[in-house]
């Protein structure tokens, strides 16, 4: 769940900026912003968040509280796309223009705590996660706003967080307590998806298979209900179901979720290590069926993926062109 930054929508006069018009009010800065993403063009995106930073900036500080916003913004951007340092960076810029406007008690710097962990968690730094959640966490109850989507948003995140520690109860624990929360609250199809999207990693992870299914399969309907939006969640839900119909030998069908979900993903966010990664798991499919040409096809995507983002020595990339090579050495 990405956390965005609320502030009053002060009025602002219209600025120029390359080829961007400066935002007049927060609402507009995002319109114009999910606009651009409905659109699918990382760079008109990019080249847009980078504009409203600057024109903020130059008027800085009056309009503090619009940066913090596109700081955050920048942040989950760059976490999207698989540019972690980037993402760390802006996050961070969010984190100290908060602190230095309205300390570190507020809910806005547990929003940006929460996100920032985001960020830590995609990284592999599982603990560096977790204590940013858990401070994100005691704020927001210090700030006695428990039943928010907010503190709904750092549950889920603290219970991902944890599963990939092992630390199976702990998650379970935070996770069942977000999807209580997120149920009773309107407009929140995206969020009720995430949160079962998680809840079948974890039960996959503790070797519930059935309910793992039963999970992934509710996220998926949650998903579709608001399927045109940009959301790297509902890539990774389709990714997870299929995993699962894998699993069962179910390959057409697997195969038909993990090309919607590697769409979805080149469409949205471009071709980032989500993207990759499956493309990798095509190719488990792929060899099952028998269609050797198009395992060895999906193999090269994910390698040039992973060696693009990761770096040619990284382990991922390493394993991924040990595959290949086998699958090219049995001719």
């Amino acid at each position: 769940m990405h956390g965005r930054i609320s502030r009053r929508n002060a009025e602002l006069q219209d600025q120029k900026q390359g080829d961007y018009t400066l935002a007049g009010t927060l609402d507009t800065f995002y319109k114009e912003l999910d606009a651009l993403y409905t659109k699918g063009d990382l760079q008109q995106i990019e080249a847009y968040l980078l504009a409203q930073r600057d024109a903020f900036s130059d008027d800085y500080p009056a309009h503090l509280g619009e940066l913090i916003a596109v700081s955050n913004e920048m942040g989950s951007f760059y976490r999207s796309t698989s540019r972690y340092e980037k993402s760390l960076e802006a996050f961070g810029a969010a984190r100290d223009q908060i602190a230095q406007e309205l300390g570190k008690n507020c809910t806005q710097y547990a929003t940006v705590l929460n996100n920032m962990a985001g960020t830590y968690r995609l990284m592999g730094d599982y603990q560096g996660a977790v204590d940013l959640f858990l401070e994100a966490r005691g704020i927001y109850l210090e700030a006695g706003d428990r039943n928010t989507y907010e503190f709904a948003s750092v549950l889920n995140n603290l219970s991902q967080a944890y599963l990939h520690t092992g630390q199976y109860q702990e998650a379970i624990t935070y996770l069942e307590e977000a999807l209580r929360m997120v149920k009773e609250m309107p407009d929140t199809d995206q969020d009720v998806a995430i949160t079962y999207n998680n809840l079948a990693a974890l039960y996959r992870a503790s070797g519930n298979h059935e309910k793992a299914k039963e999970c992934a399969e509710k996220a998926i309907v949650s998903f579709e209900k608001c399927a045109d939006e940009e959301n790297v969640h509902y890539a990774a839900g389709l990714n997870s179901l299929a995993g699962l119909l894998y699993a069962e030998q179910q390959y057409d069908r697997a195969l038909e979720l993990y090309q919607k979900s590697a769409d979805y993903t080149r469409r949205f966010f471009g071709e980032n290590i989500e993207y990759g990664v499956t493309c990798r798991n095509m190719y488990w499919v792929y060899e099952q069926m028998g269609r050797r040409a198009d395992a060895i096809a999906s193999l090269e995507k994910a390698k040039e993926n992973f060696t693009r983002i990761l770096g040619a020595d990284h382990e991922r990339t390493q394993a991924v062109a040990d595959d290949l090579r086998r699958l090219q050495a049995a001719g």
